[in-house]
């Protein structure tokens, strides 16, 4: 019995986040009231407070799911048998994965109003996307070691990967639409052989 009560607190929970990310993401964060957000639900305004104790609180966990989402996705592993060039290409499909989705486009369009405005309301999630830099300089770290890379500062490098990323797909692709696959490709591809251009060790 327990567990069928807790399976359905997790459901209701699963279906209120859901229902708030389809509002904040079409009504915006402050057009949004916690009565549309019920609604939308089919739940009572009592039964979302409980899950989530305000507004701030849930628009939080929304912007907390949809990094971890995109988060899950960058988990680029240094294989020894693969190419630098496809690693670093996956590396860079998952940093663009949302501003390739139209509705995590416009989703992350109203976090960045939000905490353009409210920076402190997203400064503990917002955090979170560092992690995504010590993920690359790990794989960086042991290309190193495996002496495919000449990398003396593997965080610096990765976080200057991330910004030619985010500066060449993520950015463009968020505020002017999505680019069609093959100027993607043909972008990744560019930006991935300049990072190499110089850290590449020299053959020979």
């Amino acid at each position: 019995m327990e567990i069928l009560r807790e399976s359905r607190t997790i459901a209701k929970r699963e279906t209120i986040l859901a229902a708030s990310t389809a509002a904040f993401r079409d009504e915006g964060y402050e057009s949004t009231s916690m009565d549309r957000i019920a609604e939308l639900a089919g739940a009572s305004k009592r039964t979302v407070y409980n899950h989530f104790g305000s507004k701030e609180a849930l628009f939080q966990a929304v912007v907390a799911r949809l990094f971890e989402e995109s988060m899950a996705l960058n988990q680029v592993e240094w294989d020894p048998n693969r190419s630098l060039e496809e690693q670093l290409g996956d590396f860079v499909r998952a940093k663009t994965l949302l501003s390739e989705d139209r509705s995590a486009r416009c989703l992350t369009r109203v976090v960045l109003g939000v905490y353009i405005k409210q920076p402190d309301l997203l400064r503990e999630v917002i955090a979170r996307v560092a992690e995504d830099e010590s993920i690359l300089a790990n794989w960086l770290r042991e290309a190193h070691q495996a002496g495919q890379l000449s990398v003396p500062d593997p965080e610096l490098a990765a976080h200057m990967f991330g910004k030619m990323t985010a500066g060449v797909l993520f950015w463009p692709q968020l505020l002017e639409g999505q680019m069609d696959s093959d100027t993607r490709e043909r972008l990744t591809r560019e930006l991935v052989q300049t990072f190499l251009a110089r850290y590449r060790l020299a053959s020979g």
